[in-house]
């Protein structure tokens, strides 16, 4: 019987050369994985969780608190304050304290006085105003007097113990404009028809007009006084 040898194959391990450029792209990329290996290496590695997963509620790791800011001038910071009960006693004494203080200022008026006996209901039925910086009602004068005569200026000082000046102003300058007819009647009513018009000076700004007349039978000047505001 006839044997075919088959000659044997021989291959050799052959490479086909790699371009130039796919070399470098390797060479490159290899750098960078390594880079990035060593960069994060010492990071640790953090355990995924879903804060949300069941699994998970129990953790009891520490959380990052921020720091409470101190308040050294708190209301609640002093004895005296310590609640809300003492808080809200504390501003209702301080506004009782306030109205006080404005009750007292507008109870302290400002001038002399004027009175010392009966009204002439005429001279208290008088609803005028003395215009000036600050409008301000006539009030009724009346003072004790034994004279059949109007005062002066000195006599009237001594009648009110003012000690400021007190001058005489002519009735044409008083009422230049015939503002102040009404009190003029009003006070020739009650006196005996002779008017005299006086300043009581109070301090720069303010001065009292004083409009009297004389009621010998009753014995006193009468008559209508009002408060002026001269800046």
């Amino acid at each position: 019987m006839l044997k075919i040898h088959t000659p044997l194959r021989v291959t050799t391990n052959i490479r086909t050369p790699v371009p130039p450029q796919q070399l470098l792209h390797k060479s490159y990329s290899t750098h960078i994985t390594k880079n990035r290996h060593n960069s994060y290496s010492h990071i640790p590695q953090r355990h995924s969780r879903s804060l949300f997963h069941p699994h998970h509620s129990h953790n009891t790791s520490p959380r990052a608190t921020l720091p409470q800011r101190s308040c050294s001038r708190s209301l609640h910071s002093s004895p005296k304050m310590s609640s809300d009960a003492d808080y809200m006693a504390f501003l209702e004494k301080a506004n009782q304290d306030t109205g006080a203080s404005a009750t007292t200022q507008s109870n302290q008026k400002v001038g002399t006085t004027s009175v010392n006996t009966a009204v002439p209901k005429g001279l208290a039925s008088v609803e005028e105003y003395y215009i000036s910086d600050a409008d301000e009602p006539f009030e009724p004068v009346a003072l004790s007097w034994t004279e059949n005569k109007l005062p002066s200026a000195d006599d009237l000082k001594s009648l009110l113990s003012h000690s400021s000046a007190v001058t005489t102003t002519p009735v044409s300058e008083f009422d230049s404009k015939d503002q102040y007819k009404t009190v003029l009647d009003a006070v020739q009513k009650a006196g005996n028809g002779e008017v005299k018009v006086f300043r009581v000076e109070l301090s720069e700004t303010r001065a009292e007009y004083y409009v009297v007349s004389v009621n010998a039978e009753e014995g006193k000047v009468v008559g209508l006084k009002a408060l002026a505001v001269e800046s």
